[in-house]
């Protein structure tokens, strides 16, 4: 009798790829980043910073700018803004068909209230942590 040698690759295959199946409802395969965000007081015509600062008046528009990288189309990106730890705002754009390319984002200045400690996280799609955090005061 002749023994059928495929049989336990097909088998270890099969389970390999049902694993990635269920894995994949629960991570995020794209390569898309965001890098190099900065803190500014405004942005230009061309979406870059107009400056570099980490302190802010009291009552003032906050912007961050940063890069996109590598990103599919349909990508969504998230802003979370906080203050001293406590979420005020999240904010979600898609990138629509565009890979690379200056973003930002912004918190209103009725939201910079009061004077303390504030950060910025931003996401790509669905991951659990930020590409990047940066943090600020307001005085």
């Amino acid at each position: 009798m002749k023994k059928n040698k495929l049989a336990p690759s097909l088998l270890a295959i099969t389970i390999i790829l049902v694993s990635v199946l269920f894995m994949g409802a629960s991570c995020s395969a794209t390569t898309a980043k965001v890098s190099n965000a900065v803190m500014t007081t405004s942005v230009d015509d061309n979406s870059m910073p107009t400056d570099t600062v980490t302190e802010f008046p009291v009552n003032t528009d906050v912007y961050v700018a940063a890069e996109l990288h590598n990103a599919p189309d349909d990508t969504n990106i998230t802003f979370i803004w906080f203050f001293e730890g406590q979420e005020v705002d999240s904010v979600t754009i898609n990138n629509g068909d565009v890979s690379d390319a200056p973003l930002w984002g912004i918190l209103p200045a009725e939201l910079v209230t009061k004077p303390g400690y504030y950060g910025v996280e931003i996401y790509i799609d669905d991951r659990e942590d930020p590409d990047t955090k940066t943090e600020f005061t307001v005085k």
